[in-house]
């Protein structure tokens, strides 16, 4: 059973889907609407919100936020899945809202309802709570075993398309409105945002309580996605740093946790990727060759893209996101994952998918 922390009370009136059908595929076309729900009576409609007992696009579960791997490490344990708290359920509103203004189009929401009903616009989610004749609101108040039921269906359905078609038009809009949106969250906002982004892309992540002292390492990652790994978060300056922390973190996976360093794989998380001849690209690529570790890159915007492609990560090799002073773009990296080429001809905003200059 999917559980929350603290299991919501919802007295609203649930949607089901109809006796005998069953979605059969999802078309996100180009993006900027709800999915189109394929039925299995050869019919379709818009994806509507079913009204969860237990909301997948508002709390995550136990086992979601759970690395067994790292079982001492000191997580915070905080389950809300919008880091800017955009998203959430007045008891007055039928269904989840979304505040337009706090909202930073990261796609987290969408890619976790069931239903498929919120969807993307230019700048920020929607959630479609329209009744239709697949969606049909019956006098029931919403509870687990009917709605976790309802989502089931939807369990392994053929999807296709996208949330929302790259542009640099559209990444401009993003980056504008998230540093403006990030001025007002909390020290632990970048952690937080980087957790969700890499769970959404498939890797399991734990990110560290504030005020820790006794382990400084921002992330731990594990299955899915990766076996053993760690990261540091970092979106300004501070940047130049990171891959000296990495090493500092690696170094205390090894003494504590008693890994060998070839087992973890090290991910450093920014919101723009540095100049290609600033000390941060020397540095990784003195470290591959001097102790054969490869740290990998990867930005707040092409974790935003994968998961606006439906895409995942998976690090079989462990340097499946690595750049270094030769080779300082992550465009071919993130292509060869989406498997076509990126729709962005100057990078969307500046650090995204190349070294910024």
């Amino acid at each position: 059973m999917y559980q929350t922390f603290k299991p919501k009370k919802v007295d609203h009136f649930i949607k089901t889907i109809p006796d005998d059908i069953f979605p059969i595929q999802i078309d996100w076309g180009h993006g900027n609407k709800p999915a189109t729900i394929n039925f299995s009576d050869g019919k379709f409609a818009f994806g509507s919100c079913i009204r969860c007992a237990y909301p997948r696009c508002i709390e995550y579960s136990y086992d979601e936020l759970k690395l067994s791997i790292f079982q001492d490490f000191p997580a915070d344990q905080n389950n809300n899945v919008c880091p800017t708290n955009a998203i959430s359920w007045p008891h007055e509103s039928s269904s989840p809202v979304i505040n337009t203004a706090e909202c930073i189009n990261c796609g987290l929401c969408v890619s976790r309802c069931p239903s498929k009903a919120i969807y993307l616009l230019s700048d920020h989610a929607c959630i479609n709570d329209t009744t239709n004749d697949y969606f049909i609101e019956k006098k029931e108040v919403s509870e687990p075993k009917i709605t976790e039921y309802t989502s089931s269906l939807f369990n392994g359905v053929v999807e296709k398309g996208l949330y929302v078609t790259e542009s640099d038009a559209v990444f401009e809009t993003f980056y504008n409105r998230f540093v403006e949106i990030a001025k007002n969250q909390s020290a632990q906002f970048p952690n937080h945002l980087a957790r969700n982004l890499l769970i959404a892309n498939g890797v399991g992540a734990a990110m560290r309580r504030r005020g820790d002292t006794n382990i400084r390492m921002d992330l731990v990652l594990g299955p899915p996605g990766v076996k053993k790994g760690t990261s540091e978060v970092e979106f300004g300056n501070e940047i130049l740093d990171a891959p000296r922390n990495i090493l500092d973190n690696i170094a205390v996976l090894v003494a504590r946790y008693e890994l060998s360093k070839d087992m973890i794989v090290p991910v450093i998380v920014s919101l723009s990727l540095p100049n290609s001849r600033s000390e941060y690209f020397r540095f990784i690529q003195d470290v591959r060759k001097v102790l054969n570790i490869k740290i990998n890159s990867i930005t707040i915007g092409g974790l935003i893209l994968l998961i606006w492609n439906r895409s995942k990560i998976n690090f079989v090799n462990g340097d499946e996101l690595y750049i270094d002073e030769t080779t300082s773009s992550l465009r071919p990296k993130l292509e060869e994952m989406l498997g076509r080429p990126i729709n962005l001809e100057n990078g969307g905003y500046p650090g995204l998918l190349d070294s910024a200059k």
